[in-house]
Order: C-alpha cells, then sequence, then structure tokens
C-alpha cells in the first residue's frame, strides 16, 4: 500500500529547511550541505569538507494580534561554511581565505531567497562569531532571518 506524505502544517518552523539545503545545493556544486541532523550523528573528524552547514537557530516574536490568536515571527538560520585547512596551522589564513570564500558563496546564494511557508526573502542579520578547532577546522557562520505567521488552532477552524 503506497503512502502519501502527511501535509505540512503552516506553522512548522523547519518547514523552510529542505527548500534552504536545495538552495545551496544548486548553487554550490561540490561543497557538502549539511543539516542539525546530519551534524549530530557524524564527529568532527569524519566530516565532509569543505560543507556548509544549515542550522536553525530559534525565533522572536515581532508581534501578536490583539486576540492572541496570530504572530509574527522571526526565524534565525545559520549557514555555516566549514573548511579544514591545515597548511599554516599556526596562523590559520589559509583556512580563514578558505572559509571566508565559501561564506561570501553561501551568503549570497539564500540572500533574498524566499522559501515556501513564508511571509518574505531571507534577510541578513548579526551573526556569532567564527569557531576554531586544534584540527585545522574554521567554521565561519552567516545569519539569516525569515518571517513567518504563527497562528492559533482556532484560526484554522475559523472561529
Amino acid at each position: 500500500m503506497a503512502t502519501t506524505p502527511a501535509a505540512v502544517h503552516p506553522n512548522n518552523f523547519l518547514e523552510p529547511e529542505p527548500h534552504i539545503v536545495a538552495r545551496l545545493k544548486a548553487m554550490l556544486p561540490g561543497v557538502h550541505v549539511l543539516t542539525a541532523a546530519d551534524l549530530n550523528a557524524t564527529k568532527e573528524e569524519a566530516q565532509p569538507v569543505p560543507a556548509v552547514h544549515v542550522v536553525w537557530n530559534g525565533f522572536r516574536v515581532l508581534d501578536t494580534r490583539s486576540d492572541g490568536r496570530v504572530s509574527r515571527l522571526d526565524h534565525e538560520w545559520l549557514i555555516v561554511s566549514a573548511v579544514r585547512n591545515v597548511r599554516g596551522l599556526k596562523s590559520g589564513a589559509d583556512a580563514r581565505g578558505e572559509a571566508g570564500e565559501l561564506a561570501a558563496r553561501a551568503g549570497a546564494a539564500v540572500m533574498g531567497f524566499r522559501p515556501p511557508n513564508v511571509n518574505g526573502p531571507m534577510r541578513l542579520a548579526p551573526a556569532p562569531g567564527a569557531g576554531y578547532s586544534q584540527a585545522g577546522y574554521l567554521y565561519l557562520p552567516l545569519a539569516f532571518l525569515v518571517e513567518t505567521v504563527f497562528h492559533s488552532a482556532d484560526y484554522f477552524k475559523g472561529a
């Protein structure tokens, strides 16, 4: 018996993820695109690089309608460029150059992109700082905001 995919609930916070991943894969041939779930199952030393990690980083409420049934939210998505470069490990210059180039390409790929189930395009926002590891990995995050509208269950019933 064939099964059909479940309908996507309009309030699904993670619905943009597969669309962001697909966009990055299409725009960055030869670069691995990993989600938080992929990363959770991978040890750092076994992670494929160069890579771009797509990670949902929470949301903030922009405003809520006076009846409390509808809120506008800004969701933050981190697009993290991950490289490993042991040349010049002491200074890290080679890794920074490689990560900076990848971040420029990844950021350009999603800036202004509009996944389904959102109210507007992805917008660049302040991001956390870069992370480094002793094994030559460098992680350079970019942050993007995208607005959604969250509705109460009563809203969908027309109550």
